[in-house]
């Protein structure tokens, strides 16, 4: 069937995508098989369009993960329902094979940001800024940052990337931060919180940014609305190596607290702690979330994750959960709709 045929016959292309659009995604492998113009079809940054715009869009979780840790990494997906769809492409110009890197979702898309290659001792940092679409199933390289850095926060405030602060080639704290306009593909630099953010966490509230400094007790808030930088302070000292953020509260793994789970509420300004398992051996798990949950994937057993829902009466029990099974150590997640 040629590009130029309908897309179903006797009927208009803006129906046809209506029908399918109503198709659940995993049937979209057998539907590509159709013909050539189906299958170039859904994969389509118009098809996913029309999804979004009739309400089909499904949310999948996207892992990044290791073989084993510091070997060679890949993506695996999951669904809703925790089937197994496949592995996504590795990101190019080397990808994971960096460190300090940062990973995030903007309009529905993964974004794979800056890192080093080489020692800690002597870093190479990156500019590079790669995204992949789910519709092409592919990366494409967008514009570089203006810095490159490595160890940084970075959080999505009203359809803008904030890229707060992080490390440079000669090792040393930048004092700015970076923002991510997707519309023009450009970068711009601005003034970033007045302390060193040590390789905190930052994520966003009411059209806020907070960035959350390791090793102080500060919290850094800047207003988009008014372009202005204000401290909060608090009685907690983290040393935060892992964290989500599920219905506007923040979850975090302490290595200071390995036993307790940090909980905090940006609407009530509040800290609290909940039991959370170890391992022995002194392994480190790994937030995700699903289905507005929290998951923990547990590093010292492959495979093996638990899962808690702090929004029901019986949210401190952590149980198994099996739906979800890696078939490699966890380095990060993403939810991504498409």
């Amino acid at each position: 069937m040629e590009s130029s045929s309908p897309i179903i016959p006797g009927l208009t292309d803006d129906v046809a995508a209506l029908c399918l659009s109503r198709i659940p995604r995993s049937n979209f492998r057998l539907l590509s098989q159709v013909c050539r113009r189906w299958k170039t079809f859904l994969r389509s940054e118009h098809f996913t369009a029309v999804r979004k715009l009739t309400g089909r869009m499904e949310e999948f979780m996207c892992v990044l993960m290791e073989d084993k840790p510091g070997t060679s990494v890949y993506w695996e997906v999951f669904d809703s329902s925790g089937n197994k769809l496949g592995r996504i492409p590795n990101i190019p110009d080397p990808g994971p094979l960096k460190w300090g890197y940062g990973v995030t979702v903007l309009n529905e898309k993964i974004l794979f940001i800056g890192g080093f290659t080489g020692s800690i001792g002597t870093p190479l940092a990156s500019p590079n800024v790669y995204e992949f679409s789910p519709a092409t199933n592919s990366w494409r390289k967008l514009a570089d940052m203006n810095i490159p850095r490595y160890s940084f926060s970075l959080a999505e405030v009203d359809g803008l990337l904030y890229v707060v602060q992080g490390f440079s080639n000669d090792g040393y704290c930048l004092f700015n931060t970076e923002v991510y306009n997707p519309k023009t593909n450009q970068w711009s630099l601005m003034d970033g919180p007045k302390i060193q953010v040590a390789i905190g966490f930052a994520f966003s509230f009411k059209s806020k940014l907070y960035v959350l400094d390791n090793g102080t007790t500060t919290i850094d808030i800047y207003d988009t609305k008014t372009k202005t930088w204000e401290m909060l302070e608090s009685d907690e000292l983290t040393a935060v190596y892992s964290y989500t953020v599920v219905r506007n509260k923040v979850y975090f793994l302490d290595s200071e607290r390995p036993e307790r789970l940090g909980v905090f509420d940006p609407e009530e300004n509040s800290w609290t702690r909940v039991f959370v398992p170890t391992e022995p051996g002194g392994f480190q798990s790994k937030l995700g979330q699903w289905n507005n949950k929290v998951l923990l994937f547990l590093r010292g057993s492959v495979g093996k994750t638990i899962i808690n829902d702090f929004d029901k009466e019986e949210g401190s029990k952590w149980r198994d959960c099996d739906q979800i099974k890696l078939s490699g150590y966890h380095v990060y997640s993403v939810l991504i709709k498409f």
